[in-house]
């Protein structure tokens, strides 16, 4: 991961010859931003459990409490977040803007985001197609913000807490918080994937996709009638 930091900013500072925070990481005026993003991950995460108890695809059996792997959990996935999103949208992205309409730089920068995961275990069709939504997801604000700290927070979120309720993330195993019995594995909750390989998770994904193209869009139309 330092490894990828790296060879950004040798690009950034020696091949686009910009510094580094220029990616999108200015705080000015984000922390609101930052915030929303947390709480969303947190929201649709307990949702998605929700609702999955209720279906009876899952029944909480335990809880494991253990201070040190909560907070090693939380670094991770921050780490995670920054990296993967300085990479796919920071850089990945924003130059892919320079060539492309939004729309073209939006899809291409997310079939890589979902390539990058292939080697993933339990991988199939159906969630490379929700890591491509997801790629989506977390590049909609960047193409009208071109700010990396929502996509960053709602990113470290959903991950983070995806793992403390008892799912896999991305089909690799972590310290959970809860811990979950699934009835059985399919495609309602996401099986040996975890959440994100679940239905309820690419509904979730769509519809906030949407939503926030539509905000945007809104926005940008009554910035023109008022210019």
């Amino acid at each position: 991961m330092a490894g990828t930091f790296l060879v950004i900013w040798i690009f950034m500072s020696f091949v686009d010859k910009e510094p580094f925070i220029n990616l999108g990481l200015h705080v000015k005026n984000r922390f609101k931003e930052i915030i929303f993003g947390t709480i969303l991950g947190f929201v649709l995460l307990g949702l998605g459990l929700l609702i999955l108890i209720i279906l009876e695809e899952v029944t909480i059996e335990n809880f494991n409490v253990n201070k040190n792997k909560l907070w090693s959990a939380f670094l991770l996935f921050l780490i995670v977040a920054f990296t993967e999103e300085i990479m796919f949208r920071g850089y990945v992205l924003r130059n892919s803007l320079y060539s492309f309409n939004k729309y073209g730089a939006l899809l291409i920068s997310s079939i890589l985001f979902a390539l990058a995961h292939s080697f993933n275990p339990n991988m199939s069709w159906f969630t490379f197609l929700e890591l491509f939504v997801a790629g989506m997801l977390l590049g909609i604000s960047y193409i009208y913000t071109k700010n990396l700290w929502f996509p960053i927070a709602l990113h470290f979120s959903w991950n983070f807490f995806q793992t403390l309720f008892g799912f896999k993330v991305s089909g690799q195993e972590f310290y959970s918080l809860v811990e979950l019995e699934v009835s059985d594995n399919n495609i309602i909750n996401g099986g040996e994937f975890g959440f994100e390989g679940s239905i309820l998770a690419l509904i979730f994904q769509l519809i906030l996709l949407v939503t926030i193209w539509v905000y945007f869009e809104k926005y940008k139309s009554k910035r023109q009638l008022r210019g």
